[in-house]
């Protein structure tokens, strides 16, 4: 009896062994076809380049209730102010976004982000024919690339944790006159927002500036990889240092730190809205495009939105403010259809004007190139896919972080005693993409000339000038809400050209770093052949060299400027220190577009800490 119990137990035990091996097939095989699927749909995606989806199909306006606050996007900040405002429960908020909520599965796998941009998850926005930069470009036209969804960008951007220098913050205060921009000021919201995971402990982290409850998850990719050992060490020949990038100093070279948990993408919304879906003081309204803010002429009152969702026109009235947290494309827009903006660009569409202000006429947005390959005869491990997935299952490995290897620098091009840096580089392996020329429109023979000789020990370093002179524009195509914007980002357009000169001394020190003893000792050397397009010039003379940025610089995806806080008006300012726009009541702005100039920043993270400072302010403002 006892012998047949035994055997019933050790049948159990077989079957449990079975299930789970069966189980564990069963993920890995699910994952793959995810992957597989993934990457086909984003090789045949085609962008948009309008809204007309979103076109009402009738012409009634239907009632859609009563709100204190209503929020317009449900990107990085408009996540962070619906959770904040929604703190207050006795508040109707209501968060309306033109994008959906992810189905998770693909978008959450860093290593795919080229991808994600190829996708419902992206507006899809191109620029108008640019004279000076993204000429390697299909009608020098620039790909725009803006998250829609619950999340925003966050959805589709590279993941990177960043958020600026503290003077450019000081200068701010300075600007506005208002010591609550300073960054010791901020800190504190930095660190609401965070919640730090130290990951690998080879990285110097000033725990000071880090907060450990907060929602947003931040670490670093793990394992190490020897990629990143040797971008240290090349960067240590040089006099450069390992350094916290997020603490007071941001000159020398840091492990990168990421939004990611558990080596899966923390958007903002998974982070600040998924969780609290069931507050019955926040309402969510996803697929529903903003048309135009209502806004009362007896008093220039903002009081209610107006918004299109499966072909119905609806109205939300608005019993305190209205928010736009559109982004620095969508707000500018949307604010312009309302009657806010420029007199004479408003008239000339026929669009009745409210408030004369100056929306859209600071666009601005840091630069990168792209395309400095690199041969070594470093050996790049290659892993299965499915070995990939195991390490990823366990919350690490390659599948698990933006790029390999996990390091990045940060530089000046002349020192000063407040180490600014001009300009981060982003050490990359040369990973052969089916989707990288379509995901930033190359030209076949640019594409050709940088990519088309493709070398499996290749590396990259991508180079970023975090702060620019040029100075675009955003204009409306017309008076349809439906039209996309055209865009002028205007890139390397300033009069002294400045900015391509700041480029070029960068990418000669990447030259210089790629001569050094450690690169050296690797047998780093420069890869790619000349540019076509850059023919008439000597090879490698200065002359080639500002031909070849021409050709390969591009926009990072950091817009700001086009609704610019200020203390004046008259200065070109469209929202004061509070964000609350000039000559509107009840109308605020909560996004990039209030920065009039760089924090050297990656921008998610600066957008969700003026999220988290003025959902303070609103708080305060109406705690009677």
């Amino acid at each position: 009896m006892k012998t047949f119990k035994l055997f019933i137990i050790y049948l159990i035990c077989c079957i449990e062994i079975i299930n789970c091996d069966t189980s564990e097939e069963e993920t890995f095989n699910y994952y793959i076809n995810l992957i597989k699927n993934g990457i086909q749909d984003a090789v045949n995606y085609v962008s948009p380049t309008d809204a007309y989806m979103y076109k009402a199909e009738e012409n009634a306006v239907r009632d859609y209730g009563t709100f204190d606050f209503i929020i317009i996007g449900g990107g990085v900040s408009g996540s962070v102010l619906a959770n904040r405002l929604s703190e207050i429960t006795t508040w109707k908020i209501l968060l309306i976004e033109a994008g959906d909520f992810t189905d998770g599965g693909f978008i959450q796998i860093p290593a795919y982000f080229p991808y994600h941009s190829m996708s419902r998850y992206n507006w899809g926005y191109r620029s108008v024919p640019q004279k000076n930069a993204c000429l390697g470009l299909v009608n020098n036209t620039c790909m725009l690339m803006r998250g829609k969804g619950i999340g925003g960008t966050s959805l589709i951007n590279r993941l990177l944790y960043s958020r600026g220098h503290p003077k450019k913050y000081n200068d701010l205060a300075v600007s506005l006159n208002d010591p609550t921009w300073e960054y010791d000021n901020l800190l504190k919201y930095f660190k609401k927002n965070e919640i730090f995971h130290l990951t690998n402990y080879k990285a110097k982290v000033d725990f000071d500036y880090h907060g450990r409850v907060g929602i947003l998850s931040n670490q670093q990719g793990v394992p190490d990889s020897f990629l990143s050992k040797i971008f240290l060490e090349a960067n240590k020949d040089l006099g450069y240092h390992q350094i916290d990038y997020n603490g007071p100093n941001m000159i020398g070279t840091s492990y990168a730190q990421w939004s990611i948990r558990y080596g899966r993408r923390e958007d903002f919304g998974s982070a600040f809205i998924t969780p609290y879906l069931g507050r019955q003081s926040l309402e969510v309204t996803t697929k529903s495009f903003v048309t135009k803010i209502g806004i009362n002429k007896i008093g220039n009152v903002a009081d209610s939105v107006y918004f299109t969702k499966k072909g119905i026109t609806y109205k939300a009235n608005c019993l305190k403010e209205v928010i736009l947290s559109a982004g620095s494309i969508g707000s500018p827009q949307i604010l312009m259809l309302s009657g806010v903006g420029p007199e004479e660009h408003l008239r000339e569409l026929d669009i009745p004007v409210i408030q004369n202000l100056e929306v859209g006429n600071n666009y601005r947005d840091i630069v990168l190139t792209t395309g400095l390959k690199f041969s070594s005869n470093i050996e790049i491990p290659s892993e299965s896919l499915h070995n990939q997935l195991d390490d990823f299952f366990h919350g690490f490995g390659s599948l698990s972080t933006a790029n390999i290897p996990q390091t990045l620098g940060f530089y000046q091009i002349n020192k000063t005693k407040e180490k600014v840096p001009d300009f981060d580089i982003i050490f990359l392996t040369d990973k052969k993409s089916p989707v990288e020329r379509n995901l930033y429109g190359w030209r076949e023979d640019t594409h050709t000339d940088v990519w088309g000789d493709h070398k499996e020990n290749a590396l990259q370093f991508m180079l970023t000038l975090l702060s620019t002179k040029s100075v675009g524009t955003l204009r409306l195509k017309s008076n349809s809400p439906y039209d996309y914007p055209l865009i002028d980002p205007n890139l390397l357009s300033d009069s002294n050209n400045e900015d391509l000169e700041n480029m070029y001394q960068s990418l000669s020190f990447v030259f210089k770093l790629s001569r050094s003893k450690t690169f050296r000792k690797h047998r780093v050397k420069y890869l790619s052949k000349p540019l076509t397009a850059c023919k008439a010039y000597k090879y490698e003379s200065k002359q080639y060299w500002y031909c070849f940025l021409r050709q390969l610089t591009i926009p990072a995806g950091h817009q700001i400027g086009t609704c610019s806080m200020g203390t004046d008006p008259n200065d070109g300012a469209v929202v004061d220190p509070n964000l609350k726009v000039f000559g509107v009541k009840r109308l605020r702005v909560v996004d990039a577009s209030v920065f009039p100039n760089s924090l050297v920043a990656h921008m998610s993270i600066p957008c969700a800490i003026i999220a988290e400072k003025i959902s303070d302010v609103i708080k305060n403002e109406y705690k009677n």
